[in-house]
């Protein structure tokens, strides 16, 4: 493979299309939170919070799998992808958890700690598709 001029070993193209397609998913996430955060976080509503984990697993799936797809990336390079998809949304949910009050301010503090838990495994989601194959192998 020839060098592309970065670590990963991806196009600069793929590179900026996974950071863009991971920097949307998470302003689709921090918009939801935002809006149903209160209602689907509560610790008051545990069936809620259970569900809503459970749900994580298919939502980051469907949101990563295709991209996989659409950008030919073989297995060999899907664990860098998975992380390049990550790192800019880790980046900001720290902000956004550090500073929970005045960007989820309809959450209490129990709903922050279960948006908290539920990012972390979000992330862990997305990170083992890169070494999870989906049984779809992509074509050029």
């Amino acid at each position: 493979m020839p060098s592309s001029g970065n670590a990963s070993g991806m196009e600069p193209a793929t590179v900026r299309w996974l950071i863009g397609w991971g920097l949307t998913v998470w302003a689709a996430v921090a918009v939801t939170i935002r809006l149903t955060g209160h209602v689907l976080l509560s610790p008051d509503r545990p069936v809620v919070v259970v569900g809503f984990f459970l749900t994580v697993v298919p939502l980051m799936a469907a949101v990563t799998y295709p991209v996989y797809h659409r950008l030919a990336i073989e297995y060999p390079d899907r664990p860098g992808a998975a992380a390049i998809m990550s790192i800019p949304g880790l980046i900001l949910d720290v902000l956004l958890v550090r500073f929970a009050s005045a960007a989820f301010p309809a959450m209490t503090h129990g709903a922050v700690i279960n948006f908290a838990a539920i990012l972390l495994f979000g992330y862990g989601v997305v990170l083992l598709t890169g070494f999870v194959p989906s049984g779809v192998r992509p074509t050029r």
